[in-house]
């Protein structure tokens, strides 16, 4: 798709998408995430999923959401969670919606060690189909990705740190518990690949061991203990061949080139 046809469907009249709002009540809506500039929030009935902008100017707001599903659009269905519509106040996007799918958070807790390998496998697939279009995500972890309803597939959501890597700048968003200990010394390294593959490492364990990989109430100032070399456990994780997948990961690093998303759990 041309940028030009990109931008045209993103900007297309009322109508022109399957499930634009003109009119929307967060009041009625559950609550989802909250983040320093976005609010996702489930409608009724948990049928659909918005996501608007807030603490930005004005000006930022209609950019901002433009923007993220430029990226969501790039990507594409294979990879992201699908585009259903814009939120729209005249011509103005004011944010955008989603079909409602399960969070992989959620599932964690219940999955088998076997599920768990099959979504380890998945969520490797999806970041070096990013790669492979020239995208990086920019925020690689299980609060970022969702299992789909229709067929149990992943699919990664917020893209609101994601960039073309031929475009590539110093990222102005992220996860530091998923951040390696280059990114937490320089946040003004441009964003590379190597990001979303040591975030891959990382979300790997927490797949595996069902939870985050760090405390905060034992890490205050969590970006100067990664930067110092603060790495997840790899003693807790019980299984040989996933322990070394992650290892692998945590070697990615932008002077090592030769890290990939290729390897698998046998």
């Amino acid at each position: 798709m041309s940028a030009d046809d990109l931008s045209a469907r993103i900007t297309a009249p009322f109508g022109a998408w399957p499930n634009d709002l003109d009119h929307y009540n967060p009041s009625r809506c559950r609550r989802l995430t909250v983040s320093e500039h976005a609010i996702v929030n489930a409608t009724e009935h948990d049928k659909l999923v918005v996501k608007t902008f807030h603490s930005l100017p004005e000006a930022d707001v209609s950019p901002t959401a433009i923007r993220e599903m430029r990226m969501m659009l790039l990507s594409g269905e294979d990879v992201s969670v699908r585009l259903e519509g814009r939120l729209l106040r005249g011509s103005r996007i004011e944010g955008f919606v989603m079909p409602y799918e399960q969070p992989l958070e959620a599932e964690l807790a219940s999955a088998s060690a076997e599920t768990k390998v099959q979504w380890i496998e998945q969520l490797q697939a999806l970041v070096s189909r990013v790669h492979a279009k020239g995208i990086l995500h920019g925020d690689i972890k299980p609060d970022n990705v969702l299992v789909r309803k229709s067929d149990g597939q992943l699919v990664l959501c917020d893209w609101a740190a994601a960039q073309m890597q031929s475009e590539a700048v110093a990222p102005r968003e992220g996860t530091s518990a998923y951040q390696s200990p280059w990114r937490c010394r320089d946040f003004d390294l441009p964003l590379c690949k190597q990001d979303d593959l040591y975030a891959l490492g990382v979300s790997i364990w927490h797949i595996w061991q069902g939870r985050a990989p760090f405390d905060p109430e034992m890490h205050e100032y969590l970006d100067d203990d990664i930067a110092d070399g603060l790495q997840p456990n790899l003693d807790e994780v019980d299984n040989a061949t996933v322990r070394a997948l992650i290892e692998r990961y945590l070697k990615a690093a932008p002077s090592v080139p030769n890290i990939d998303d290729s390897d698998h759990v046998e």
